[in-house]
């Protein structure tokens, strides 16, 4: 197995500390939204994480802008540069930012390779992949 991805709740609690203890050599992307009391949970996360000698491979901001479907600019409604700052707090990389979408807000999770939600979360998964020195997975999820 070279990868398991574990979805954890957010923050420090019991299902977390029991992840730490049964997987001492594991890696962590830290995912936030821009909003500061979720930068703050995950930053404990994050130094949860550090504390136990896991490696922090990098942060995810999600819901970091809404793209306007008339005018298409950016729109910041959650503040911006959460992601950003607690990456450089954390002493890693923002491997990513995602925006809302409507399809996200419809709850539609998947996207289409070619579009602009599909193109975002290819390149996150490039980064992560390259970051862990897996060029099969880089290629694989690529094809």
């Amino acid at each position: 197995l070279d990868v398991m991805l574990l979805d954890l709740p957010p923050g420090t609690g019991d299902v977390a500390m029991d992840v730490h203890h049964m997987l001492p050599k594991s890696v962590e992307i830290i995912i936030t939204t821009p909003h500061p009391g979720a930068a703050e949970v995950a930053a404990r996360a994050g130094t949860m994480a550090i504390k136990t000698n896991h490696e922090i491979l990098g942060v995810i901001e999600n819901m970091s802008y809404f793209v306007c479907s008339h005018c298409a600019e950016k729109h910041y409604i959650f503040g911006a540069g959460a992601g950003r700052r607690l990456a450089k707090e954390l002493g890693t990389n923002l491997l990513g930012e995602i925006p809302l979408s409507e399809a996200t807000a419809s709850g539609r999770t998947i996207y289409a390779a070619d579009s602009a939600q599909g193109k975002i979360f290819e390149e996150i998964a490039e980064r992560t992949a390259k970051e862990l020195g897996l060029t099969a997975l880089e290629k694989s999820l690529t094809n």
